[in-house]
């Protein structure tokens, strides 16, 4: 079959390749992928990957081989999914069945392909954080995946959100999510007079964080989920002690998946996207051929939010078996 693979002498280091057909455990389904989104970290670890990796966490398609032990949705389908061990953007994945949910008829195949990684990170990275009806949270990188969600979420927990971009492009796209602040500063400056925060949900790292961890209130919590401005920060430490018990906890995905599966969790997005509470920002999409071009313009920032890219799949094949499954 065709998937997505590594290659650094190419743009993007991906390219379409020949890999073999997926072999599902009893616990897995086969799945058709129509359509897959990218995420900056699946990409930054194909420019080290050796050539010929397959590579790909969001994914959405349809049921070709259900689980043989009975757990999960039955063929044709149509589903989201994580696929942790990156092999979801090819022809077909067999993925464990506590990895997707059912799309609902209300949403769209690009809508759904955002939510894996960047849904569940905002998601439960939020809920890691207590007591946020009424309080103050701040969102770094607010124009990304992540951001861009946990913004949403964080107002639908009930707290204040202040949003943090780096640059003033995406200022209006923010404030559509209903944000009560937004505040342009690359380094982590400028925020001493918007007060004290509950929570910062942060994906930039570097010396931005180190700056921003002094507006940590009270027992507040600072959940970091990743490095886009770099891996290392200075910690004031004087400043964490004085929040009393304030907190700095790391995020890995992978973890939280075990604590509640990417199926629930996915579930629980779908509904908000189905009931028109969240929504997604896709301003890039297109086919699957043009995976290295993307790629780039996304570790690039040319653009905000998530680009959804489709397969083989979204053609006639894909029709026919959701055609089938419209037939029993």
């Amino acid at each position: 079959m065709q998937a997505v693979v590594t290659n650094a002498s190419v743009t993007g280091c991906l390219e379409l390749g020949e890999v073999a057909d997926p072999v599902a455990d009893s616990n897995e389904a086969v799945i058709a992928v129509s359509a897959f989104s990218l995420n900056r970290g699946e990409l930054r670890r194909a420019e080290a990957a050796p050539a010929g990796r397959q590579i790909g966490w969001d994914l959405v398609g349809v049921v070709k081989t259900a689980a043989r032990n009975g757990s999960g949705p039955g063929e044709g389908r149509r589903v989201v999914g994580f696929s942790r061990r990156m092999l979801g953007w090819a022809q077909y994945v067999a993925l464990p069945t506590t990895d997707f949910a059912v799309i609902p008829d209300a949403v769209s195949d690009n809508d759904a392909a955002t939510l894996p990684v960047a849904g569940l990170t905002a998601l439960y990275a939020l809920e890691r954080c207590e007591r946020l009806l009424g309080s103050r949270v701040l969102v770094t990188g607010a124009s990304g995946g992540v951001g861009y969600f946990a913004c949403q979420l964080a107002r639908l927990m009930g707290a204040r959100v202040t949003a943090q971009l780096r640059r003033p492009d995406f200022e209006d796209m923010v404030r559509a999510t209903g944000v009560d602040e937004v505040v342009i500063s690359a380094g982590g400056s400028g925020f001493a007079e918007h007060g004290k925060f509950r929570s910062i949900i942060d994906g930039v790292g570097g010396q931005a964080l180190a700056k921003l961890l002094s507006q940590l209130d009270d027992s507040g919590r600072a959940i970091l989920y990743g490095v886009s401005a770099g891996a290392e920060a200075t910690l004031a430490v004087r400043d964490l002690m004085l929040t009393g018990d304030g907190r700095i906890e790391g995020f890995y995905l992978y973890r939280e998946t075990e604590i509640e599966s990417a199926a629930k969790g996915l579930d629980r997005l779908l509904g908000l996207l189905a009931d028109g509470r969240l929504t997604t920002h896709v301003p890039v999409t297109g086919n699957w051929e043009a995976i290295g071009e993307t790629a780039a313009r996304l570790i690039g920032r040319d653009f905000a939010g998530k680009a959804v890219l489709t397969t083989l799949y979204q053609s006639s094949q894909l029709l026919t078996l959701m055609a089938g499954f419209h037939e029993l």
